[in-house]
């Protein structure tokens, strides 16, 4: 059975599921000798009851034990308590591979920036005389800090093992040394796994092979509809040649990649050390004149100067700025940092190095706008950030009817400049090409200009000037999803009632994406709606194309993360998280987003440091003072949790939830009277104000008033309430788990997925 989080195992804690691996279910646990959190690997009950099994395990967590590479996951002991077999591992935050792959491949510098760090963890293993024979993205971390872990030597088996103390006869032994028997993942298996036949190194390096082509194309090079298709193809196909897909990478790779996935072993590569000569050999031929040829492989828009000096016209020049971050940000294996981020440096004095470090990027593009009358002029530069040195310049002059036309015409010439091509997708997409309504359209740079504010009357106000710009031009796709994403905001922050804003949202949102189908920001606010009326499995799929179509996009990137962690899946929230904040680092929004995916998984001490960053970045923020309370509660500290409440009702205004969380205070700290006249005055408000139904839920389940929490949260289903997206993580509910009616509601609520 699986483990449920906070069970104890010896003095682990148990704070949720990561996962599966090779022989075994991996779980997050919090550690309380040492005070840290780490990965639990539990061979599976069956399993641990067989000798022949139990040790296998135990020999994997040994050899990788003695492994002990900065590549390769640190395993820290082998235990057993109450009948459960495991091991303690290092706990790796960050993405796996597979989540870091792009459709049209990766730019040929950080392909050698991931790979080479992979064979030197290969090479590790190997001179131990250890395989892992089961290499593929997914058991490849990529942490937030950008070192590289392979994972999971579950299947690997060690060439030198002595075998001879088991039963020759058992079915395990069968399984792990006779030929026949195929182990490891079918995509990514060598010609001679599965042929059944002894994996040695140069079988991990076909299997690295497989991953390099995968990195360079986003595809596998062996393909079928089934096993024995896929099979087939490993064993007889040559794929299709890396020369006609990415000519651009140059022949030295190609070379590098069809050796490693040569049919026969004595034609590969002989030993990951080898490859590795082959792939640093890269970093001063191939790499020089591959895509990234100017070193460019992130990218921030300043915002652009306004030289009319008029404060009337500061929403057109942001709005310019934030049109091309977004188009950049469709020029695939170029990072762009997020709009919110980049608008943080606008009428600041720091030299360009100096911000370029602070955003981590390779260059800056910086330049001005000017509106005069119907004609716009934007003037760009693009600089070399770390020698100041500026690559290419340019002036654009157009009518505003053209200026998506423009647009498109900077981001183009950014794109030749770092070497890099649009998607053929994104190259010329009709919507962009059109003319504009020029009023509709700076009416719709007006909404956006102030809905970056925020606050309740920032969006009641940007959704005016959407409104008008539908009026003024039906067909303006950008002025229909704008108006949706406010109709979500005012649904999720209390607003409007929910049923009545979400149902505006989706109904603005399909026009939307009527329109321009290949509109990331519809796609990223469709998402949000799918997951607040409980399709999981469309939200994720939603908002996963969005990211395609602008990687950028961190609302799509922070819907998503969410999504993850209502379901319980902590480790992709976080990384989707850590993700946002790696395209927006200076955005309060993002940060207080970064510390709720650590809140919902009880990590509550880490979310509490990304709060406080929040607010430092901007104190005026509610939700991060509020969401900050939350944690300090739940560590029990509840006086400056009380401060943190009042904080963030003082700057809420109206909106109810503030006033929730200090009665949430109020129960927590064992003032039950308190928390009950709080709920009531909240409960009777109902009829003057926007007051959830969610929220009354959640405090009666606080003070464990169990029928009245059921009764309250049909109500919150009926008014189509967008907390229940929470019902199944939020800790506020640990008092009704129990209730036998919980488990439906999350089935009803269409929570129950993995």
């Amino acid at each position: 059975m699986p483990l449920s989080p906070g069970r104890t195992l010896a003095h682990y804690k148990i704070l949720g599921a990561l996962g599966a691996g090779g022989m075994g279910e991996v779980y997050r646990a919090s550690d309380s000798r040492l005070g840290r959190d780490v990965a639990i690997k539990v061979l599976p009950e069956a399993v641990a009851a067989e000798p022949e099994w139990r040790a296998r395990f135990e020999r994997e967590a040994r050899t990788v034990a003695a492994l002990n590479h900065p590549n390769i996951v640190v395993i820290h002991s082998i235990e057993h308590e109450g009948g459960v077999h495991f091991i303690t591992m290092e706990l790796i935050d960050g993405q796996t591979l597979d989540r870091l792959l792009q459709p049209a491949g990766l730019p040929l510098a950080r392909m050698i920036e991931l790979a080479t760090p992979m064979v030197t963890a290969l090479a590790a293993a190997h001179e131990r005389g250890v395989v892992h024979r089961d290499l593929k993205p997914r058991n490849v971390m990529v942490t937030t800090d950008g070192r590289v872990k392979v994972l999971d030597f579950g299947l690997a088996k060690s060439v030198a093992a002595d075998l001879s103390s088991l039963d020759s006869d058992s079915p395990t032994l069968q399984e792990l040394s006779r030929p026949g028997i195929t182990v490891g993942t079918m995509p990514y298996m060598s010609p001679e796994q599965v042929r059944g036949e002894p994996a040695d190194a140069r079988s991990d390096l076909f299997s690295f092979g497989i991953v390099l082509y995968e990195m360079a194309t986003g595809r596998r090079p062996f393909h079928g509809a089934s096993r024995a298709d896929i099979a087939s193809a490993v064993l007889r196909d040559t794929p299709e040649p890396l020369a006609r897909v990415r000519p651009e990478l140059g022949p030295e790779f190609v070379r590098i990649v069809e050796r490693c996935l040569e049919k026969d072993p004595r034609a590969r590569f002989q030993s990951a050390a080898e490859l590795g000569v082959a792939l640093r050999g890269l970093t001063s031929s191939d790499a020089a004149a591959a895509p990234a040829s100017k070193g460019i492989r992130s990218l921030a828009v300043l915002p652009l100067e306004n030289v009319s000096r008029d404060p009337a016209q500061e929403y057109f020049a942001d709005g310019m700025t934030e049109a091309l971050i977004s188009d950049l940000a469709r020029i695939k294996g170029l990072r762009v940092i997020s709009r919110t981020s980049a608008m943080k440096y606008k009428g600041v004095q720091k030299s360009l190095p100096e911000i370029a470090r602070e955003l981590n990027v390779d260059a800056i593009l910086e330049g001005s706008a000017l509106l005069l009358g119907q004609r716009v002029r934007i003037s760009v530069r693009l600089v070399s950030a770390g020698q100041d040195e500026s690559l290419w310049s340019n002036r654009y002059d157009r009518d505003l009817v053209d200026v998506l036309d423009l647009q498109s015409n900077v981001a183009e010439a950014v794109a030749g400049e770092v070497a890099l091509h649009l998607r053929p997708q994104e190259a010329a997409r009709p919507a962009e090409k059109r003319a504009v309504n020029a009023e509709a359209h700076l009416e719709y740079l007006k909404g956006r200009h102030i809905e970056e504010a925020t606050s309740p009357d920032a969006i009641e106000i940007a959704l005016r000037h959407y409104t008008r710009a539908i009026e003024l031009d039906p067909r303006l796709a950008k002025a229909w999803a704008g108006a949706a994403d406010c109709h979500t905001t005012r649904a999720h922050r209390g607003m409007a009632p929910p049923a009545e804003a979400i149902a505006a949202a989706r109904s603005a949102v399909g026009t939307a994406l009527a329109l321009d189908d290949s509109l990331a920001e519809a796609h990223a606010v469709l998402g949000g709606i799918q997951a607040s009326e409980h399709d999981i499995s469309g939200a994720i799929k939603t908002l996963t194309r969005a990211i395609e179509l602008n990687p950028a996009l961190s609302s799509a990137l922070l819907r998503l993360g969410r999504v993850y962690y209502c379901i319980e899946r902590h480790a992709e929230a976080q990384a989707a998280m850590h993700q946002a904040l790696s395209v927006d680092p200076l955005s309060m929004i993002i940060h207080t987003a970064v510390g709720d995916a650590y809140y919902y998984a009880r990590r509550y001490e880490q979310s509490v440091d990304y709060y406080r960053r929040a607010i430092a970045l901007d104190p005026r923020f509610d939700g991060a003072h509020t969401d900050l309370a939350r944690s300090l509660e739940a560590l029990g500290q509840f006086e400056e949790a009380r401060a943190e409440y009042e904080t963030g009702r003082r700057l809420a205004g109206t909106v109810a939830g503030p006033s929730f969380g200090l009665a949430h205070l109020a129960c927590s700290s064992g003032d039950t009277a308190t928390a009950r006249r709080i709920l009531s005055e909240l409960t009777e408000g109902r009829g003057a104000r926007v007051v959830s139904a969610w929220g009354i839920a959640a405090m009666h389940a606080s003070l464990g008033d169990a029928d009245e929490a059921f009764r309250w949260f049909g109500t919150a289903i009926d008014e189509g309430a967008t907390g229940l997206i929470f019902f199944r993580v939020h800790p506020r509910l640990d008092p009704i788990r129990g209730d036998a009616r919980y488990a439906p509601m999350v089935k009803r609520l269409g929570l129950d997925v993995s």
